[in-house]
């Protein structure tokens, strides 16, 4: 891996972490500091990608080497549901995702400042949810850090999992909010080569 250029993860995400390390390859994380919700995008796909790309610009004015950024959140019912501030909202957004139908859109934003290369896209999963008891909810709250999840809810805990009926889409983009699917092959390109 002589002559490779450092990865730097712009994110302060654990699953990103985690899915990234399992990979096999060395990397840093460096958290971009931004204001998501300042961000005005009402088409949620691009907003997504926008949220990613800035995050991964802002760590580029400072890292010349490959930088990795990604936003997720899910939509249902024509809402937008991003990290709740506190229980009560998630409380809200599990009653709101409880027997429905919903769209989690992981935008991602590679950036290889050596080779000139920037791309942009978003991963796309819909999710049915089964339907879930106030009791249910009410105790999966005081359990899990509900706060430090969009919609309140994270596809990586096992627990979780077993809220969703049916998924379609990326299944990566929803579990570990980064699509390996983009991922591997633009490592390729830089010349990585990720391994078990």
């Amino acid at each position: 891996m002589l002559n490779l250029s450092p990865i730097v993860l712009a994110s302060q995400s654990k699953n990103r972490e985690k899915i990234l390390d399992s990979l096999n390859i060395p990397f840093k994380v460096n958290a971009a500091d931004i204001d998501e919700k300042a961000i005005e995008e009402r088409n949620p796909s691009l907003r997504a990608r926008k949220v990613a790309q800035i995050k991964a610009e802002k760590i580029s004015r400072n890292h010349k080497g490959i930088i990795i950024a990604g936003d997720t959140f899910t939509v249902c019912e024509g809402k937008l549901l991003e990290k709740p501030k506190d229980r009560m909202e998630a409380t809200t957004m599990l009653k709101t995702l409880s027997g429905k139908l919903a769209i989690c859109y992981t935008g991602f934003c590679y950036i290889d400042n050596v080779r000139n290369l920037k791309i942009l896209k978003t991963a796309k999963t819909t999710i049915r949810f089964r339907q879930m008891e106030n009791k249910e909810i009410k105790n999966y709250v005081k359990r899990f850090p509900v706060t430090t999840w969009a919609a309140a809810y994270a596809a990586s805990e096992l627990y979780v999992l077993g809220l969703i009926d049916k998924i379609s889409g990326s299944l990566t983009g929803l579990t570990h909010g980064l699509p390996l699917e983009y991922l591997i092959p633009l490592l390729k390109k830089s010349g990585y080569h990720p391994r078990p």
